[in-house]
């Protein structure tokens, strides 16, 4: 059992290759929605052919639902399909729910260009440092390196819908730890 010591106001939801429901963010993000929590940030909705392959990548705004087309197969073998445009707009979401200052912000995912330092690292670090709740998902393989970023502070939790919930009920069910000193 967790207690309030090692409850931590981010979290990081971890899965594997192969996890069976990767629809358990998205589900906790709607069930927020509904309970009225002011949630924010990304996820991600893959988009796929007619066989079942994965042609590109949306970004999904928590907050309207409107979608961004952040990758697109490539026009020329070898090159990113990623639309640097889009990231930007993706950055914009995230910085405009810290500057609104929501009950939780959730992003969907640390990956490559975050474990490398870039795409949304800075605004997935300022949610941290403004202390609003963070639900990050991170693949398995990046665990390491998600640590390492958030100085192996917050919350590891499994892939799942309750545990998502149970965090963020500990979460939101604590008192208010800021520091006012600066």
């Amino acid at each position: 059992m967790t207690t309030n010591q090692t409850i931590t106001p981010f979290a990081a939801a971890v899965y594997k290759a192969d996890s069976g429901d990767r629809m358990a963010l998205l589900k906790f993000v709607e069930k927020q929605k509904a309970l009225h929590t002011r949630v924010g940030g990304v996820l991600q909705e893959a988009l796929f052919d007619a066989e079942g392959a994965i042609t590109g990548l949306n970004a999904v705004d928590v907050a309207t639902n409107r979608r961004i087309p952040i990758s697109r197969p490539a026009k020329i073998a070898g090159e990113c399909g990623l639309d640097v445009s889009a990231l930007a707009q993706t950055a914009a979401i995230i910085s405009s729910a810290i500057h609104d200052r929501l009950d939780l912000v959730v992003v969907e995912k640390f990956g490559e260009l975050e474990q490398n330092g870039q795409g949304l690292i800075d605004e997935i670090l300022q949610t941290i440092a403004e202390g609003i709740p963070l639900l990050i998902s991170v693949p398995e393989a990046a665990l390491p390196v998600w640590q390492e970023r958030s100085g192996k502070l917050g919350s590891v939790l499994p892939f799942n819908e309750e545990a998502f919930q149970q965090w963020w009920q500990d979460v939101a069910g604590q008192p208010e730890t800021k520091s006012t000193d600066h």
